[in-house]
């Protein structure tokens, strides 16, 4: 089956509200197979399959906007669209959305928002409910999915400019080992003059490759990082371009490297488009 969240932009949110939030297609004709929930609006964060004490199951983070605020995890059947569970979780800001999607870790599921909302790791029962294993300010993803890596979790903390960082969190207890904004001034010329700016990863994006991390900063810059419980450590550096609001996950496909330049780059005014790097000849730092 082909799972998706049911969104509409020419839809009010009173109307997204009715459901069905989830629909489930068979793949191979495209027929609607089951649909699923009508009391949380869809998201943005896409659904996750897993497998919890031996069942297949799919993972919605649902909340989108609407008025009240209202959004959570569903736990869903793929079978038959069938609600194990419902989990509220959501801001209490109308402008805010669960983006960032579920991370399944063996029969546990985390799950994180940001605007004041921070994160939850839950424990999926075998009877199909759920309860809480615990809860944290120091992970509030807004739309990049943590990564989790030897039972770890590594993201983004926060949503703006001012408060965003990289972070890293027990998957066990929930404490939080480190959280750094990286810094990397550049010469840059602008208006013919040359000038030393600030850059940092802002709301970027990760990617686990080959044990290390591809990570992807909102300006343009690609990083490569070597990120453990004992702290954060840069291995390499580029600029791709200088571009706001380069928020898309990049793709690795076969050594290429897929990324979306979202905007009119600032210093060679190029406009937006895709860009695929070769990283097969690459020869990273150990």
């Amino acid at each position: 089956e082909i799972y998706q969240c049911d969104w509409s932009s020419d839809v009010c949110s009173s109307d997204l509200q009715k459901g069905p939030c989830v629909v489930g297609f068979d793949k191979r004709t495209g027929k609607v197979v089951w649909k699923a929930g009508d009391q949380w609006g869809p998201s943005c964060a896409s659904p996750v399959p897993g497998v919890v004490h031996g069942k297949r199951r799919v993972f919605v983070f649902a909340g989108g906007d609407s008025r009240p605020p209202t959004g959570g995890l569903l736990c869903i059947d793929p079978a038959n669209g069938k609600i194990d569970f419902r989990f509220p979780f959501r801001s209490k800001s109308y402008t805010s959305v669960n983006a960032s999607s579920p991370v399944v870790a063996g029969d546990q599921v985390f799950i994180s928002s940001s605007y004041k909302t921070g994160g939850a790791l839950l424990d999926v029962l075998p009877n199909g409910s759920s309860k809480v294993a615990w809860r944290t300010e120091g992970l509030r993803a807004h739309f990049t999915t943590p990564i989790l890596k030897d039972g770890f979790l590594y993201g983004f903390d926060g949503m703006s400019k001012r408060e965003l960082a990289l972070t890293c969190v027990d998957l066990k207890t929930g404490d939080r080992r480190w959280r750094v904004q990286p810094d990397f001034p550049e010469t840059v010329t602008v208006n013919g003059e040359e000038q030393t700016v600030h850059y940092t990863t802002d709301q970027g994006s990760l990617l686990y490759v080959d044990g290390r991390f591809l990570c992807l900063g909102q300006q343009g810059h690609l990083l490569w990082l070597d990120l453990s419980p004992e702290g954060y450590k840069e291995l390499a550096r580029t600029r791709l371009f200088c571009a706001d609001e380069t928020w898309g996950v990049p793709a690795l496909s076969r050594g290429l490297l897929y990324v979306t330049q979202n905007k009119r780059d600032t210093l060679t005014k190029t406009p937006p488009r895709l860009l695929c790097y070769d990283l097969r000849a690459a020869h990273f730092p150990p």
